[in-house]
């Protein structure tokens, strides 16, 4: 008797697990992001608003960047880096040798297979253009499978072909992003969002905060010499500058009775700003140690929130306005993913 108790309790619990498997909402989300340009009046912040980007899904990063892979063991680093026909290498030798061991090849788009046995140090970077294209989609058409998270659907996959040309036809419109993916949708506890970054780079010109960088700083900087032959010593290879994108940010979106969807994004414009001047400027111009510091108009990295929480209905086209930008969001309702 206790036997057969037990068992039917596992069967329903096993059958309960199975048909909340089968209830996994799936949805389909196509998203426009075009900039607009506007004599707004508006004071926007002086820094960009948080953007918890570190544990976002990005889909972007690998349509556009080049993937670079750094490992390293106790023997010798090495960076695998991909080239056009997407075999890996070690990009740099240290002064122990070269690590053959991590050397590996990967063809026709297949994982990467390390032969080395630590792995659990290898970290994926991207080396990005200065532009990135305002067309993101996969190089085929692709569709989401039962168990997987979001998937990047090819451009032809997308529904927004008319309403783009009409809002790219007004003035002063500019497209952004425009890309769609197909993704699971749970509650706000377990949402995951999608980082969002399109346009140019701007961090050759600018920090984060929005500051300009002094070109004499950075000259002074690369100017890392080997004696007096003006040349950069091997082991002082500059690092690449954290990409600051014209937009960054996330969408989250989650499934509570209601779709909901989250925007945290900023939109980086180029202006001017009152700013003191920089220190040996500032030394070079102060008539006394107690006077105030001299303010000067600045060319400064303007950062432009579109921050919102909005309901929305499925397979609706919902648009987001802002003075300074646009987004055009739709969420289609789609069948379970096959196995």
């Amino acid at each position: 008797m206790l036997r057969q108790l037990a068992v039917s309790i596992a069967t329903l619990i096993a059958l309960s697990h199975s048909s909340l498997a089968r209830a996994e909402a799936w949805f389909e989300v196509e998203v426009y992001i075009f900039e607009r340009q506007s004599q707004s009046t508006e004071q926007w912040p002086m820094a960009p608003i948080e953007t918890k980007t570190n544990r976002a899904i990005d889909l972007i990063s690998p349509v556009v960047g080049q993937a670079v892979v750094s490992m390293s063991n106790e023997s010798a680093p090495c960076t695998l880096v991909y080239d056009a026909d997407a075999n890996s290498h070690c990009a740099e030798s240290t002064s122990t040798g070269t690590n053959t061991d991590a050397t590996t090849e990967m063809s026709n788009g297949d994982a990467l297979a390390v032969s080395d046995t630590s792995t659990s140090n290898a970290v994926t970077s991207y080396r990005y253009p200065s532009v990135i294209p305002s067309e993101i989609g996969s190089g085929s058409q692709a569709y989401a499978s039962q168990g997987s998270g979001p998937v990047l659907l090819a451009s032809s996959q997308g529904q927004f072909a008319s309403i783009i040309n009409s809002l790219s036809r007004e003035r002063g419109n500019r497209s952004l992003l425009h890309m769609t993916w197909q993704q699971p949708m749970t509650g706000k506890s377990g949402s995951v969002p999608i980082r969002l970054f399109a346009g140019k780079d701007y961090s050759a010109s600018y920090h984060f905060d929005g500051r300009q960088i002094v070109q004499q700083a950075m000259a002074s900087a690369m100017q890392s010499t080997n004696g007096t032959t003006g040349m950069m010593t091997e082991t002082s290879a500059p690092l690449l500058p954290s990409p600051v994108w014209q937009l960054d940010g996330t969408l989250n979106i989650y499934l509570s009775h209601y779709l909901y969807i989250e925007t945290a994004l900023n939109l980086r414009k180029e202006g001017r700003k009152l700013m003191p001047l920089a220190t040996d400027e500032a030394s070079m111009n102060a008539t006394s140690t107690a006077a105030a510091p001299a303010k000067v108009m600045t060319p400064y990295l303007m950062s432009i929130p579109l921050e919102q929480n909005r309901r929305v209905k499925s397979d609706e086209i919902h648009y987001l306005d802002h003075p300074e930008m646009g987004m055009v969001i739709q969420i289609r309702k789609m069948a379970q993913p096959n196995a």
